[in-house]
């Protein structure tokens, strides 16, 4: 389910998790340490190119992905771009107000979309980790990194039940689908309040019976898995050299000569 459908479908999948890990948060660290518009462009088709090409990703699939983070920058962003400036300013549209004018100037522009490619820089750096690598191979990563236990499976649960949540919506809203419960704008707004109540309900009952389960077979608090046998990961070492340089160059490209 989610993303682990694809991270079992990579050809990255046997890697040594440890070797994605560090070129993914090299990646990000360079990105959001540089910053600028072309690092940040230059990240996003980098690591979009070794998610597809490299990990077997299909670009659909990648862009798909892209589209829901895009979308809330795009909001986000807007606030950033568009401020209240003196009647006098300079502003490349805008709309006067009173004594002010409430508009986009160059700068502001400039930092909104600034913002805009170094966050979809980090977001495409982290997406080749997460399609590329399964939960059970990032957690065992972890491990080996010596990452507080009880961190560990905070996140192991709290993914798991992420997909407790998503089907127990999808079995309800199933089920007011089947008794026309959207049928009408009062209709829907009240299904749709059920569902927000009860989806919490029976998650909550849910994950109670699984805690029940796993302490019922021996859970003392740290779920152990099987390590696998992991296919070096130099090539990602080699990789991450690469993108570091690269992404580096564009700064240093962005930062004197454009």
């Amino acid at each position: 389910m989610g993303t682990d459908r694809y991270a079992y479908q990579s050809r990255l999948r046997r890697l040594d998790p440890i070797a994605k890990l560090t070129l993914s948060f090299a990646a990000v660290v360079i990105c959001l340490s540089c910053g600028g518009i072309w690092t940040g462009i230059c990240t996003l088709i980098i690591m979009g190119a070794l998610t597809t090409l490299w990990g077997g990703v299909r670009p659909r699939v990648f862009l798909r992905f892209l589209r829901f983070p895009m979308a809330f920058l795009m909001i986000g962003c807007i606030t950033i771009m568009v401020n209240r400036h003196p009647a006098d300013t300079p502003v490349l549209f805008g709309l006067p107000i009173g004594g002010s004018v409430w508009g986009v100037t160059s700068g502001s522009l400039t930092h909104g979309f600034g913002i805009i490619c170094k966050s979809m820089g980090v977001i495409a750096s982290v997406y080749f980790l997460t399609l590329n690598t399964p939960m059970t191979d990032l957690t065992f990563a972890l491990r080996r990194l010596h990452v507080p236990q009880l961190l560990i499976e905070l996140m192991d649960l709290i993914y798991r039940f992420i997909f407790v949540l998503s089907d127990t919506a999808s079995n309800i809203r199933t089920a007011q689908h089947s008794r026309l419960g959207y049928v009408g704008f009062r209709r829907s707004i009240t299904s749709l309040g059920t569902l927000a109540s009860m989806v919490f309900l029976r998650a909550w009952s849910k994950g109670d019976q699984v805690y029940s389960a796993l302490e019922s077979r021996g859970y003392t608090g740290i779920l152990l898995t099987l390590p696998e046998e992991y296919k070096k990961g130099t090539a990602c070492y080699l990789a991450a050299l690469a993108v570091v340089l690269i992404q580096l160059l564009c700064c240093f490209l962005e930062v004197h000569f454009i």
